[in-house]
C-alpha cells in the first residue's frame, strides 16, 4: 500500500507587515465522546449534591460535601475545557513590527502574549518531553507546545497539535522573515 504524504494541518497569512500562522487542534473523536458522556454523569452528581447542600438536610456531611463539590466542579471544568479545545481550539502565532505574539483560542475567545523581538532567541523545534506529564498523551490542551524560543531567562513553547516536520517547516517560515539570534553563551 503506497501512503500518501502528510498534509500540512497549520495555515498562513502573510500581509504587509504581519506574518500569520494558524494551527488547529487536534481533535481525537474518543476522547470527545468519552468526555461528553462523562458529562453526563457530572452534571447528574454536580446537580445531586447543590440540591442536598441547598435542602440543608445533610447534616455532618455538609462539609465534605461542599469539599466534594468542589473538586468535582473543577473536574468539571477541565472536562469542558478539553472538548472545547479539542473541537474548536487554535493557535495563532503573529510576527508583526518588533513583536511575536502568541494567542491561544477556543472559538475566538482566548488570551494573547506579545514578546519583544529583542529578547527572542534561539527558535527552533524542540521535540516533546518523554516523560508521563508532558508526552504525547499529556491532557489536551495543556501540552507546551513543540516549538520553542528563548525569551530573556525563560523558554516559551507553542504549536501544540503539529508533528515535528510541520514545526521545522514553521520555524523555517518564521526565521526566513526574521533573525531569531542564537545568543548561547
Amino acid at each position: 500500500m503506497k501512503v500518501a504524504p502528510a498534509l500540512r494541518r497549520s495555515t498562513v497569512r502573510e500581509e504587509p507587515g504581519l506574518f500569520e500562522i494558524r494551527i488547529p487542534t487536534k481533535a481525537n473523536i474518543f476522547i470527545v465522546v468519552f468526555m461528553l458522556a462523562w458529562l453526563g454523569g457530572w452534571t447528574m452528581g454536580e446537580v445531586s449534591v447543590i440540591s442536598e447542600l441547598l435542602s440543608g438536610k445533610s447534616g455532618e456531611g455538609t462539609g465534605f460535601m461542599a469539599f466534594w463539590l468542589i473538586g468535582w466542579t473543577v473536574g468539571g471544568g477541565l472536562a469542558i475545557y478539553t472538548v472545547l479545545w479539542m473541537i474548536a481550539g487554535r493557535e495563532v502565532l503573529r510576527l508583526m513590527g518588533d513583536q511575536l505574539s502568541i494567542r491561544r483560542e477556543i472559538f475566538g475567545v482566548g488570551r494573547t502574549r506579545e514578546y519583544d523581538l529583542s529578547h527572542v532567541s534561539n527558535l527552533r523545534v524542540a521535540p516533546a518531553d518523554p516523560s508521563p506529564f508532558w508526552g504525547p498523551r499529556t491532557f489536551p490542551g495543556m501540552h507546551p507546545g513543540i516549538i520553542a524560543f528563548d525569551y530573556g531567562a525563560s523558554t516559551v513553547r507553542m504549536g501544540q497539535s503539529i508533528d515535528e516536520a510541520e514545526a521545522l517547516q514553521i520555524t523555517r517560515e518564521l526565521n526566513a522573515r526574521h533573525r531569531f539570534h542564537d545568543r548561547a553563551a
